[in-house]
């Protein structure tokens, strides 16, 4: 059962991952030959793969309830190792919840348990996740701190395919600390590697960051090739939800050609996806700026 749910997370299949894993659960306390210790430690496990599928269905509200409870019982069976895990994917819940204060707390916590355990190479994901959080609260400069924490250790560790989303984060603190340069150097370095390893996906994120660089320095016919190829990849892998940003900054992009029919259309279709994926914060965005357009 456990391989099996471990199978439909790994392809996606969320629903199912969810049902296996809620399964196992109703079994595990049933299960006399191990002991307690073992056994609570095991159900904390499965707490955590519930959070992780719930995660995955941007339920962020039930995923951050699962997380608690495993470490909950990792905290009561003094499992301090396994406890960096969950505090670090509690700090992603409470960043996708907008309660910044509580995502950068717990990811300092998993921070300091990596270090504890000597696990350098875990501490790259947890730097560059406070990067993330920093560039939320435009803090850029000890974003950048952050992130290039986070490449120094990618980079001893040759880990090729993981500096390419830090240096796109990179790029988009230099964009906005004015460094254009090192920005459009970051995100072709991004790009590059998204190409060698044939990730066609994450190139999208990179042409939509190329877009908005773009677009800062008034290239706009630029700025819209490199919007078009960003949704026309997006709308290949079936992601609406970031088509939907895309479809914002295509609205901003017409807005400042004065362009107001095209404006209104993408960003109508943007706010349409974000109340979709009940995300208000960006709906609320969305809906100020389609207030502001003329007639």
């Amino acid at each position: 059962l456990d391989r099996l749910a471990r199978c439909y997370l790994q392809t996606k299949q969320y629903q199912q991952a969810k049902l296996a894993y809620q399964q196992k659960l109703d079994i595990f306390p049933r299960l006399s030959y191990l002991d307690q210790r073992t056994k609570q430690l095991a159900i904390a496990g499965i707490y955590h793969n519930l959070g992780s599928v719930s995660q995955e269905l941007r339920d962020f509200a039930k995923a951050r309830d699962y997380y608690q409870k495993a470490l909950a019982i990792k905290i009561e069976y003094s499992d301090r190792n396994s406890q960096a895990g969950t505090y670090h994917q509690l700090g992603y819940v409470y960043q996708e919840l907008r309660d910044f204060a509580e995502a950068r707390r717990n990811y300092k916590i998993a921070l300091e348990i990596f270090d504890e355990f000597g696990d350098l190479y875990a501490q790259a994901e947890t730097y560059h996740n406070l990067g993330n959080i920093a560039y939320l609260l435009e803090e850029f400069t000890e974003a950048k701190c952050y992130y290039q924490q986070a490449l120094k250790i990618y980079i001893e560790f040759k880990n090729r395919y993981e500096q390419a989303g830090t240096y796109q984060q990179l790029g988009c603190v230099n964009q906005q600390l004015g460094e254009l340069l090192e920005a459009r150097y970051n995100y072709q370095q991004a790009l590059e590697i998204y190409i060698e390893f044939s990730d066609r996906y994450n190139q999208a994120k990179t042409y939509h960051q190329f877009g908005m660089l773009a677009q800062k320095l008034e290239e706009l016919p630029e700025a819209r090739c490199n919007y078009k190829i960003a949704l026309e990849i997006f709308d290949e892998f079936g992601d609406r939800y970031a088509q939907s940003s895309t479809y914002a900054v295509l609205g901003t992009l017409a807005e400042a050609e004065e362009n107001y029919v095209e404006a209104r259309a993408n960003l109508q279709k943007a706010l349409e996806i974000f109340v979709e994926y009940k995300d208000e914060y960006k709906a609320n965005i969305t809906r100020e700026i389609l207030e502001r357009l003329p007639e």
